[in-house]
């Protein structure tokens, strides 16, 4: 009995510690996230950080905001950071509504090639420019150039905030659906809305297929979207609606009706295979026929069992 009870209390202990860890987490405010002169080796802040909640990310940075705001936006910090040697590295901290959101804008901001790096969650460094996603948190690094010295100061500021970050997050489940198989993984982005699918591929600039929420991604003669919906019904309505659209359309060309879906050539000449599966819209784009079926059974099978 005693050692049952023993347990219990045990248990309960954890439970609190969890529930406090996740409070803390919440409550940290996200200038906490900075490192200071202090927590550095040979840097230090420059200046006042410079903060913005919700509408006013518009005011903070010049052109953008309106992404941000697409995938969730909660607030922002942006510091500055200056060695001795007058090398500058700027980084921005912003709170999103959700993992998947501070992931879906992390793809976005990331380009189909660079260096990962073991911090934060898909650090990922190209060129003179770090992000990384972790919990409901995305972080930018930029440096003023491209020199060893302003990169290893880039990365240690990082390492820095990262040690600061103490949740984590799961990447979106939609991802899951894309075929592994010669799958460009630093391509992948998840999408919260059109303003991100314009940005990756025009359609066009109003939202023909409703979308909400949905995944691209990038093979060797290939890109796949595949967009969710709350319901078959509203994947019916919007596909139906971007049927009209694009069978009428002045950009897409050879509009052809089939059993179920469609297809169309772009402007790059290019076959775009369309197919709706339960709450799915699947296209598939750049490969003839036969293999566009084979890439969308592939997907379909991913969506039963996923």
């Amino acid at each position: 009995m005693k050692s049952r009870l023993l347990l219990h209390f045990i248990l309960l202990f954890l439970m609190a510690g969890n529930l406090f860890a996740g409070n803390f987490e919440k409550s940290k405010k996200i200038t906490d996230y900075l490192p200071t002169k202090k927590q550095l080796t040979g840097w230090k802040p420059v200046g006042e950080p410079e903060k913005a909640v919700g509408e006013d990310l518009f005011l903070l940075i010049n052109g953008g905001a309106e992404i941000y705001q697409e995938y969730g936006f909660k607030e922002a910090v942006l510091q500055e950071y200056a060695n001795e040697n007058g090398k500058s590295v700027n980084v921005e901290i912003y709170r999103m509504t959700s993992p998947t959101s501070a992931f879906g804008v992390y793809s976005f901001k990331t380009g189909k090639s660079g260096t990962d790096l073991p911090m934060g969650q898909d650090a990922l460094l190209e060129e003179y420019y770090l992000n990384f996603w972790k919990g409901n948190l995305l972080v930018t690094l930029i440096g003023f150039d491209s020199e060893k010295e302003t990169m290893d100061g880039l990365i240690d500021i990082a390492r820095a905030i990262d040690s600061k970050i103490n949740e984590s997050g799961e990447r979106p489940g939609l991802i899951d659906l894309l075929p592994q198989e010669n799958l460009n993984k630093q391509s992948i982005k998840y999408l919260k809305g059109n303003l991100a699918l314009f940005n990756n591929y025009e359609f066009d600039s109003s939202n023909i297929f409703g979308v909400s929420e949905g995944v691209i991604g990038d093979y060797k003669n290939a890109r796949i979207f595949i967009f969710k919906y709350d319901s078959e019904s509203k994947q019916k309505k919007w596909c139906s609606h971007a049927e009209e659209f694009l069978a009428n359309s002045n950009s897409f060309f050879k509009f052809t009706k089939k059993k179920a879906g469609f297809s169309v050539v772009d402007r790059f000449e290019q076959t775009i295979y369309l197919k709706p599966h339960k709450n799915f819209i699947i296209l598939v784009k750049g490969l003839n026929n036969i293999n566009s079926n084979k890439m969308i059974k592939n997907i379909q099978a991913r969506i039963e069992t996923h």
